[in-house]
């Protein structure tokens, strides 16, 4: 080795910030991987030294280093793949991986079975480097990627040990330019370019993670407004698009004000997360559940025609009665009015969602804890400031409603 290295110790040097920065991003992944680049840089610079300063003794806390930095990377490899490798075998897969990097062919570095090593590592290498970003979408179904990634990377760490033994000199006999090439990439890429790959897998991970919980009301988990309305807008725009029915409920708690009230809002709290895990069970994936904002609720239904959908509102309805919240000594009894409107050709989610809302107001001034179908009429600016006077008259209506309770 020469004082190229350098380079690679640079590289790592300016990665290993960007993983200290990730560790607070709750992957576990960013530990080990912070561990690995602290180690490979240590051992970059111990391999190094013995070369460029003719200390052969130096270079074996350098190779130990590299297979510590080896396991560590493994390690955090299985937990970023989320996969069922055991620690033990990680243990194991870098020692063979550092053993066989060392022991090929006694030793021969310019022999054909260490110079193929060093091109099927570069090309494991490679795979590793590029896939890595890709394979994470991939991997929750399709256990056997895990597993060829965790074997390309160790056939890879096998090719970069046999590559750190090469001398420009050694190196100068071989004629092959993949060779050439490869040596240089192990030697010198190979290391940064993975915890590059890395970095750019835990951040993706992190935006998707950040983008599940815009989508999710923090309180209940059922998907926030603006999610339910973009899901649904696609939704219904897909059932018109093939002349497939499909249907809106607009939900409303009754009387949860006065839970609020009596007691208390940490109970609130409480009953609106139970309300959403009874009916996300109760509809089983039948269809987009989403919080509207406060006690209101929305459901998105493919395929349901208005009948269909009143049936299901139906039974949400008798599913919340008889599912009451809190502990055996204190059982609140919750009960859900619903507003049902159906699709029709040319509708946006907001003209259903405007005709449910006005069934809901029906619903509401009918006496509550029961569904009412929506009656087809045409959604202009008069329709929407109706429908905006409902949402209105339904809080005026439960605040008249509490104070005659609390005058009572």
């Amino acid at each position: 080795m020469s004082i190229f290295p350098a380079i690679s110790v640079i590289a790592h040097l300016a990665l290993l910030p960007a993983f200290l920065r990730l560790r607070g991003s709750e992957t576990a992944a960013s530990r080990d991987f912070s561990i690995a680049c602290a180690l490979s840089t240590i051992a970059t610079v111990l391999l190094m030294a013995a070369t460029s300063l003719s200390i052969p003794i130096v270079a074996m806390p350098g190779y130990a280093a590299m297979i510590a930095a080896l396991f560590a990377i493994l390690l955090g490899l299985r937990r970023l793949l989320a996969s069922p490798v055991p620690t033990g075998v990680c243990a194991m897969l870098a020692f063979a991986a550092a053993a066989a990097g060392l022991l090929v062919d006694f030793g021969g570095q310019d022999s054909f079975g260490a110079r193929m090593i060093v091109i099927a590592g570069c090309g494991a290498a490679l795979l590793v480097v590029i896939g890595l970003p890709i394979l994470e979408g991939r991997a929750k179904d399709k256990p056997a990627f895990r597993a060829v990634a965790i074997g390309l990377l160790t056939v890879a760490f096998t090719g970069f040990v046999q590559a750190l033994g090469f001398t420009p000199e050694t190196s100068a006999s071989a004629a092959s330019p993949v060779f050439d090439l490869s040596l240089a990439f192990l030697q010198l890429s190979f290391l940064p370019a993975l915890f590059v790959a890395v970095i750019l897998t835990i951040e993706n991970r992190v935006i998707a993670n950040l983008r599940t919980l815009l989508a999710r009301d923090p309180l209940t988990g059922a998907l926030s407004r603006r999610a339910l309305i973009e899901d649904g807008e696609r939704t219904i725009a897909d059932c018109l698009a093939h002349h497939r029915p499909a249907a809106f409920l607009q939900l409303d708690l009754d009387y949860f004000k006065q839970i609020n009230d009596h007691y208390g809002h940490a109970c609130g709290d409480m009953a609106l997360a139970h309300f959403v895990a009874t009916v996300s069970a109760f509809l089983d994936g039948r269809g987009i559940f989403g919080r509207i904002g406060g006690e209101e609720f929305g459901i998105v239904l493919p395929d349901h025609t208005e009948e269909q959908a009143a049936a299901v509102a139906e039974a949400i309805c008798h599913t919340v009665r008889d599912t009451p919240v809190g502990r055996a000594h204190q059982r609140i009894r919750l009960t859900v009015s619903i507003g049902i409107a159906a699709a029709a050709p040319g509708d946006t989610i907001m003209d259903v969602m405007i005709r449910a809302d006005l069934a809901l107001y029906d619903s509401k001034a009918d006496g509550r804890d029961r569904c009412s179908i929506a009656r087809q009429r045409h959604i202009n600016a008069s329709a929407r400031a109706l429908a905006a006077a409902a949402a209105q008259l339904r809080q005026a209506d439960a605040s008249h409603q509490d104070q005659l309770r609390h005058t009572a």
